[in-house]
């Protein structure tokens, strides 16, 4: 994507001068780079460039078919990172343990690999109840690296504890927000201890 930014600041430059023609140019110097960017063939950008023989709209195009590149690249960031936080989420629920009304889970390893965006809810949900909660206090417990972290998880909430103090994480609703989930059954766990 790095060709891409550095086209569409080319452009944002040069597209109100007098030197328009330079993007053309910029784009042909810089064909492959751009090419594998926008993920076609070099072919494909060299046809556009012969197809729009006005500088002016050449620029205006170029910029429209960056931001879809960039919006494309975005969500499919967004896609993988979801997909392997929840891959995460069912390996560290397969692992999470009984201990009477509620689950211990492994913090440290949930803070480094569930977490998404801070809007997003991190939902564990059981044969008994459901709690979800807000990523955000999770992605400030996760700037801290605090080794001596530790959580369980009940009809109450989230209950994280270290040495010297606490927080309860209480749930949340939110119909709009993503959700990665963490579902651990009474019987899954007592087969994977």
């Amino acid at each position: 994507m790095k060709a891409l930014t550095a086209l569409r600041r080319f452009i944002l430059v040069n597209s109100n001068t007098e030197s328009q023609h330079e993007i053309r140019l910029y784009v042909q110097e810089n064909l492959p780079d751009l090419a594998r960017d926008f993920c076609v063939t070099t072919e494909t950008v060299t046809q556009t460039l012969e197809s729009v023989s006005d500088d002016s709209a050449l620029a205006v195009r170029l910029l429209e078919t960056v931001r879809k590149a960039e919006a494309t690249q975005r969500d499919l960031k967004r896609t993988g990172r979801a997909t392997a936080a929840q891959a995460s989420a069912d390996a560290l629920a397969s692992m999470a343990t009984w201990d009477g009304d509620g689950v211990q889970v492994d913090l440290l390893s949930l803070l480094s690999s569930v977490l998404t965006k801070r809007q997003d809810l991190l939902v564990f949900t059981t044969d008994e109840f459901t709690v979800a909660v807000h990523q955000a206090p999770l992605f400030d417990l996760a700037k801290l690296k605090r080794r001596d972290l530790t959580a369980f998880v009940d009809a109450k909430g989230v209950h994280v504890r270290w040495k010297t103090g606490g927080l309860n994480l209480r749930a949340q609703v939110d119909a709009e927000a993503e959700k990665i989930v963490m579902s651990m059954a009474r019987n899954t766990a007592a087969v994977a201890a």
